[in-house]
């Protein structure tokens, strides 16, 4: 229940900054993509890295 408290806080976080985010602050240009797709990319790469965490630590709990 912790973990989906937790998660859904930083989804109302996320989805409040994504709005405040004016889509064309950095131009129409290859930097604009550049950003999204570093931050999409490490978006990823967190919530992959905290799914390896959380099943590793329940596969430990279990032995």
């Amino acid at each position: 229940m912790k973990f989906l408290t937790l998660f859904i806080s930083f989804l109302s976080l996320f989805t409040s900054q994504a709005f405040a985010h004016t889509d064309h602050a950095l131009g129409e240009g290859s930097l604009h993509t550049f950003y999204h797709i570093t931050f999409w990319a490490l978006f990823a790469l967190v919530v992959y890295k905290g799914y390896t965490w959380f099943k590793s630590k329940k596969t430990n709990k279990t032995k």
